[in-house]
């Protein structure tokens, strides 16, 4: 996870004492310079889902809003395992609440890359629209996963999959900054390098060596 930031200069001790329930304050008001800044401290965010599991009697009504906000923060990490690891720490009760199963369907169809439903679904709640980075971290794992899967897109297709507030410059923009080539009505996301690469070694491979690879079926 990030290192602390210089905004943040104070952390309580690591090993055992990291988990002393006297310092569960210090990590609540972390979790929400956190979430005010668009910063990640995972360590320190997973240490009080720990807390709660390991000291049930420092759960108040308000607990649960420092797990769905842990829960989120976490889900901005795709394609890192974070959410996975917070998830396990949760009680029964915890995994029943309304919220939570909400963040797990959106977790549900960031995983199965259902992208236009995924921005259907995070509108209707708060926690979503309004965490500071949510939306930027959600476009981040859906490049990924494009680059991933295709060499070329279609235009309108990658813009559906980018969200509903996406329009012509924020996508060039996002083009860009992904370093793929925007042509006509399709953008390249391949990497040309291993395209170049891929290129040479069939050139320089002798046909004694292809033959008996394409003969196999």
């Amino acid at each position: 996870s990030s290192g602390i930031n210089a905004e943040w200069p104070l952390r309580p001790g690591e090993g055992l004492g990291r988990l002393n329930p006297e310092k569960l304050d210090f990590y609540v008001d972390y979790l929400k310079f956190q979430v005010e800044h668009g910063y990640y401290d995972g360590d320190a965010n997973l240490n009080i889902l720990k807390l709660y599991q390991f000291s049930p009697d420092l759960i108040t009504r308000s607990s649960i809003d420092n797990v769905h906000y842990v829960l989120v923060k976490a889900l901005m990490q795709l394609p890192r395992s974070d959410y996975v690891f917070c998830r396990a720490q949760l009680s029964q009760e915890m995994i029943d609440d309304n919220l939570t199963k909400k963040i797990d369907d959106v977790a549900t169809l960031l995983e199965t890359c259902q992208f236009p439903e995924f921005w259907n679904v995070i509108q209707e709640e708060k926690i979503f629209t309004e965490m500071t980075g949510f939306t930027e971290c959600a476009r981040k794992f859906i490049c990924h996963v494009v680059q991933l899967t295709y060499k070329n897109i279609e235009e309108d297709f990658l813009m559906q999959l980018l969200g509903p507030s996406v329009d012509k410059d924020l996508f060039l923009e996002i083009v860009a900054e992904e370093k793929w080539d925007h042509n006509g009505d399709s953008v390249f996301v391949g990497h040309k390098e291993e395209m170049v690469e891929q290129k040479e070694i069939i050139e320089k491979m002798p046909i004694e060596v292809v033959t008996p690879i394409l003969a196999i079926r």
